[in-house]
């Protein structure tokens, strides 16, 4: 027994420091700003960080459905995360779900709250920025609200899943049902390319995994929250998508598991004003694996499609020199 203890510390304190020093890789840039997190009106969750006289507003993945930013032992990971992605000069507030919210509080109600809230009290933004579930979001707030977006920016996110990324989703409804938040957040974590991130995240579910699920949202009232929002009505994002004025960039990895090649390709072509990049082999973790070449692909396109450019000459493809036409913008 005092054998496993040992064994169990000494694999503790190893896992931390490779934890560690991975995230010290993967987000470069330590937050050198105050980080604030709390609850706006209509019990909002967010976290602001960051500096500067532009302000990017981001709506967050479905992980913030799971567990509530505002609760968060540490938001300064979050902020690291989103401002590693941000060029200089942005300040930016996570924009995160309510934790209890109504029945049927599905995509359309977020979007009123969203707009209730800057309009009353962050703002209106420079940028805003969906993430994963967050981009369905970011769509329809786009289509809805075109006065509160300048700059759209979907990051691995489209109109629609993918075949593959339903069939995620409905092992997610499963766990979910079964009352197994374990299982869920292993599911969605486990998503990196490198496999020793995988094996990283693996250890850490194996020590921590039972504190995870404890600080966990009620897992009946995120199977609420799953209904409302991934049901039939996902269905109308297309013509949402259609609506959309801005100028839009749709970031993505082409083996990303919850949206393939051909979504963030039919994505941006539903777009009014859409630019594609794709990174090669890259998966649903793209923003953290890949995060420098994420941000400079965001400062491309910001600076190219701002207000200046938009008034003169025609706004070039996102296009990489030798990349394959189809999939405009795809890098190595």
């Amino acid at each position: 027994m005092a054998r496993r203890i040992l064994l169990r510390a000494l694999l503790g304190a190893a896992v931390v420091a490779a934890v560690a020093g991975g995230l010290a890789w993967l987000n470069p840039r330590p937050a050198e700003y105050p980080v604030r997190a709390g609850l706006l009106a209509g019990g909002i969750p967010f976290i602001q960080g960051g500096a500067g006289p532009k302000h990017a507003v981001v709506f967050f993945g479905g992980n913030a459905l799971l567990k509530p930013l505002h609760r968060s032992s540490d938001p300064g990971r979050y902020a690291r995360q989103v401002g590693a992605l941000l060029p200089e000069g942005y300040r930016f507030t996570i924009l995160g779900y309510r934790e209890d919210p109504p029945e049927g509080h599905g995509l359309d109600a977020i979007v009123r709250d969203f707009a209730d809230v800057m309009r009353r009290e962050i703002g209106r933004p420079d940028l805003v920025m969906g993430i994963s579930f967050g981009g369905f979001v970011a769509q329809r707030f786009a289509a809805e609200h075109p006065d509160l977006v300048d700059q759209l920016v979907l990051l691995i996110s489209g109109h629609r899943f993918s075949a593959a990324g339903r069939e995620r989703m409905d092992r997610q409804f499963a766990f979910l049902e079964a009352g197994d938040v374990r299982g869920l957040v292993g599911d969605n974590a486990l998503l990196f390319r490198r496999p020793w991130y995988n094996w990283l995240v693996s250890l850490k579910l194996w020590m921590e995994g039972g504190r995870v699920a404890s600080e966990a949202t009620d897992p009946a009232l995120v199977l609420r929250s799953y209904r409302a929002l991934f049901g039939e009505d996902l269905g109308r994002n297309r013509d949402f998508t259609g609506r959309i004025a801005a100028p839009t960039l749709v970031v993505g990895g082409t083996a990303d598991q919850f949206f393939d090649v051909h979504t963030f390709q039919e994505t941006a072509d539903l777009l009014r004003d859409g630019h594609l990049v794709l990174f090669t082999d890259e998966t649903h973790m793209l923003p953290i694996e890949r995060s420098r070449d994420v941000a400079d692909a965001i400062a491309g396109f910001l600076r190219d499609t701002g207000p200046r450019s938009r008034s003169g000459t025609p706004v070039p493809a996102l296009l990489e020199a030798g990349a394959p036409r189809p999939l405009r913008g795809m890098r190595p």
